[in-house]
């Protein structure tokens, strides 16, 4: 499934363009000139190129013309075939840029954040360009095939690309390569294939966003500014793999998929001579999914669970063991994974009261899971691992130029860890306010204040390894940033 909830701005996702009223005194034609004019167009259109065909504005005007309905019946019962117009490639995306300050110690970095959003001090980020190419498919019932790539360049791709990103080298004692503002990623990029059984059965082939977790890639999609802390470390932002939707219903979808197992990257393990195989020790590494979808009948709410199993484990995410080894989350391998059960759960809903005239978005999510596979290198006995996660979100639109989004979360993990640069277990807290402004229909303006505490919330690398924090600090970490978004 697509994870696009309910609240994802118009701008950002595709939806169909109202047909233009028609005056009431518009002429009428006969039966013959309509005839003509009808043909006319269908031999016209053949030759137009494939976007002028899919504008969804001149679909919608032949389809208002006074009589097209009963025209095309005619020409259908007099053996004339008439043609469809199909959706063509549509190219959108974003430039989103923005100053951060973060009120932390010079060359100290906050791990659980995403990377750029945990810089020290204050500075201009370049957030990312975002590219996005498609050729949807249509809503009728048969053998159709379409495709989408989704690129990033910037800190974003740097930041949450790992390990499957180009990236700059960085140095230990960065947030990773979170200042490399020419980073690429390829986000998604997979085929689609419709099979007309039953109510269609959809497949995706490739690299591509699974339906886990609330927020979206997209930052300027998402109801606050920075990543909240269950995005950021505990749920896989892309997997690759095949994945079919079905909907038995309209209301409720459901996905099931076969992955390698890795978060983040094609093939699971640790790098062995800069190769992984997708395998654990002696053992193949594949994530199983399963997710179901169900929409209210007024599409003001979704209630979305999910979950990813893995029996020979999986790999990123990087595990620690305690009492001296540290995390290293959804996005680098470790060498202390092994073959055994992996588990990952979330569920997340959201509700857009009809009482409140649209103006109030309310969303909830959880997440845990566990692994039963840690061990040190060259050790045989098995240690576990097992993490939670919460999160609330509000946010009340106030006028059509003003908005403000609330988020509160918390994340828990034991010993043997997945957060970065941790060993546990610790409780990490965040509280998240953003005020946003629609200057114009494709400019939006967000001004944002972040606090996260908890247990080594923040501290300096050590280095020349970079990998533990010293000093460390429980908090609070403060955070303001102004971002600045164009959409196309």
């Amino acid at each position: 499934m697509d994870k696009q909830p309910h609240f994802v701005p118009a701008r950002f996702r595709a939806l169909p363009t109202p047909a233009p009223v028609i005056p009431s005194g518009s002429p009428e034609f006969s039966l013959p000139a309509r005839l003509f004019a009808t043909l006319a167009w269908i031999g016209f259109s053949s030759v137009l190129p494939a976007r002028a065909q899919s504008d969804p504005t001149l679909a919608t005007t032949s389809a208002a013309v006074p009589g097209t309905a009963e025209l095309q019946k005619a020409l259908e019962e007099g053996g004339i075939a008439v043609q469809t117009v199909r959706p063509g490639i549509r190219l959108a995306g974003y430039l989103d840029s923005s100053f951060v300050d973060n009120f932390i110690p010079p060359n100290a970095r906050i791990p659980t954040r995403m990377a750029d959003d945990g810089i020290a001090g204050g500075g201009f980020n370049f957030n990312a360009v975002r590219l996005l190419l498609e050729r949807p498919l249509d809503d009728q019932n048969r053998w159709e095939m379409g495709f989408r790539v989704d690129l990033f360049a910037g800190q974003d791709a740097a930041s949450m690309g790992g390990p499957d990103n180009l990236a700059g080298l960085g140095v230990p004692t960065e947030a990773g390569n979170a200042r490399n503002t020419s980073s690429f990623l390829l986000a998604e990029a997979y085929i689609l294939l419709r099979i007309p059984v039953g109510n269609a059965i959809d497949l995706k082939i490739g690299k591509f966003v699974p339906p886990l977790g609330f927020e979206v890639m997209e930052r300027p999609a998402n109801l606050n500014f920075t990543y909240g802390n269950l995005y950021s470390n505990l749920i896989p932002e892309m997997v690759t793999g095949t994945e079919a939707v079905y909907r038995p219903v309209d209301w409720v979808e459901t996905t099931l998929g076969v992955l390698d197992g890795s978060f983040n990257a094609a093939r699971a393990g640790f790098p062995f001579f800069g190769e992984s195989t997708n395998s654990l020790g002696s053992a193949e590494a594949y994530l199983f999914l399963a997710s179901a979808a169900f929409d209210a009948p007024a599409r003001n709410a979704r209630l979305v669970a999910s979950a990813l199993y893995g029996p020979d484990g999986a790999d990123p995410p990087g595990f620690g063991l305690a009492p001296s080894i540290p995390g290293s989350g959804v996005f680098v391998q470790s060498p202390l994974n092994r073959a055994a059960p992996f588990f990952l759960g979330d569920i997340w809903g959201e509700w857009i009261p009809k009482a409140a005239r649209d103006r109030i978005l309310l969303a909830w999510e959880a997440t845990g899971g566990f692994y039963e596979g840690v061990a040190a290198p060259g050790a045989d006995s098995l240690q576990a691992s097992h993490w939670l996660g919460a999160s609330l979100w509000a946010r009340y639109q106030i006028s059509s130029f003003v908005s403000f989004a609330l988020r509160t979360d918390w994340i828990h993990a034991s010993a043997n860890e997945i957060l970065p640069e941790h060993i546990g277990p610790e409780d990490i807290w965040s509280v998240t306010g953003t005020v946003g402004f629609d200057i114009w229909e494709n400019l939006m303006v967000r001004t944002e204040f972040r606090m996260d505490w908890g247990a080594a919330i923040y501290g300096t690398p050590i280095f020349p390894t970079g990998t533990l924090l010293f000093p460390l600090s429980s908090g609070p970490a403060f955070l303001w940033a102004v971002e600045t978004v164009y959409s196309f």
